[in-house]
């Protein structure tokens, strides 16, 4: 199975350790329409359908991004490359207090019109990151290394602008994922899902989930992260960047 397929497969074909147990409190009741739609969510992540997952996201940018949640900007640091991948950690204090207070952010270099640009790919949040989970541990060449000023600026411009509410700027920071058409996964499939609803002090809905996945036909594993969701036009809706697993 190949290591670059995408990032989110690899995070859940690689990031397999075992969940820890959610937190008690702050659960609340999971409405069936918001549980349903999760579930497609994940079902379509999981073999790549893009198709599907376009269905499921908001159409309004201010719906797609949502109030930041982050508090105030983060401290921003072990910027590293690899190649076209970028993570840079961040700790700090959240908008939610539930999340936890450090996480990676990790940013992909893109090409258009013959111009390179790094934009912002996915957000992970974690107490302990563990070692499968293929996100760069370092910058190993010298073009790597002098490409870590710079991301970690972009870091920084992208929450700069989700601070300050600027959704047009974030959006042309954004790689978007989701428009980017995928294989199906041969070695993993999804068997079923775990849903919980929490409380959040961001709008919307936040859904704790256990993805259950069976690799290469016989080994179950499973995975733990969160959704966003938010309601739009009476229809509830998934946030693709605050998509995370929760390590």
């Amino acid at each position: 199975m190949s290591g670059k397929t995408t990032i989110v497969i690899i995070a859940l074909a690689a990031a397999l350790a075992q969940p820890k147990a959610g937190k008690p409190d702050g659960s609340v009741v999971l409405p069936a329409s918001a549980a349903s739609v999760a579930r497609q969510f994940l079902v379509a992540f999981s073999e790549n359908d893009r198709e599907t997952i376009g269905t499921l996201l908001p159409s309004k940018i201010e719906n797609l991004y949502g109030p930041s949640p982050f508090r105030e900007m983060p401290r921003l640091f072990k910027p590293r490359v690899d190649k076209r991948v970028a993570a840079v950690d961040f700790a700090g204090r959240m908008t939610d207090a539930s999340l936890p207070p450090r996480g990676t952010i990790v940013l992909r270099l893109v090409e258009e019109n013959g111009v390179r640009a790094w934009r912002l790919r996915q957000i992970y949040w974690y107490e302990d990151l563990p070692p499968e989970a293929e996100i760069p541990d370092e910058s190993r060449s010298v073009e790597d290394r002098h490409q870590e000023p710079i991301v970690i600026g972009r870091a920084a411009e992208f929450i700069d602008a989700w601070l300050q509410g600027e959704y047009d700027t974030m959006d042309d920071m954004t790689f978007h994922w989701w428009d980017v058409p995928r294989d199906p996964p041969k070695w993993i499939k999804m068997t079923g899902a775990d849903l919980s609803g929490r409380k959040t002090d961001l709008n919307g809905l936040r859904v704790n989930f256990i993805a259950h996945l069976r690799v290469a036909r016989f080994l179950p594993k499973q995975v733990q992260g969160d959704l966003w969701l938010v309601k739009e036009d009476g229809v509830w809706r998934v946030r693709p960047l605050t998509f995370t697993f929760t390590f």
